[in-house]
């Protein structure tokens, strides 16, 4: 179950690694349509919702790697208390992870059967983008479950808050 659950995580860091380098070919022709007084409708729009796919894809890799965001001043000032502060932390991200599927599930819920479209020229149905809220969540929620199940700590502690 880990190894399939570390599986996940991987393919969804290689979906926001992928959509950070491809976001470069929509921008670039954008600059050379402009240039020649061409601009285009979906460009922004496109590279807006690629942008937040990567954004919330890349909690797997966030947690899995130490970059994900953590206070560890109580951690620091009590060392033998550690591990508790470590599962607290754990906890609540969990906690944050299933309100992030829960909400982010409505919402693409919600607009899926309302036929809820941006209000741009593409008129892209809001749920495509929305599904980024909940995907990252689960993201978020199995690599802490990762962490928990194996107890090891995330690759690098080098961007925690309090040290």
């Amino acid at each position: 179950m880990i190894g399939l659950i570390r599986t996940i995580g991987r393919g969804m860091t290689a979906v926001s690694i992928t959509l950070m380098i491809l976001l470069c070919v929509p921008i670039t022709y954008e600059a050379i349509a402009r240039f020649f007084n061409a601009p285009t409708i979906w460009v922004f729009e496109t590279t807006l919702y690629a942008f937040i796919f990567l954004g919330f894809c890349g909690n797997a890799l966030a947690v899995q790697s130490g970059s994900h965001f953590r206070v560890v001043m109580l951690r620091e000032m009590f060392p033998s208390k550690r591990r508790m502060f470590d599962l607290i932390a754990q906890l609540s991200t969990l906690a944050f992870g299933i309100l992030i599927i829960a909400t982010g599930s409505y919402f693409v819920w919600y607009s899926a059967s309302n036929a809820i479209l941006s209000a741009t020229l593409l008129e892209v149905p809001l749920w495509i983008p929305q599904l980024a809220v909940p995907l990252g969540g689960i993201g978020l929620v199995l690599q802490t479950i990762v962490q928990m199940v194996t107890g090891e700590a995330p690759v690098g502690d080098a961007h925690v808050v309090g040290e």
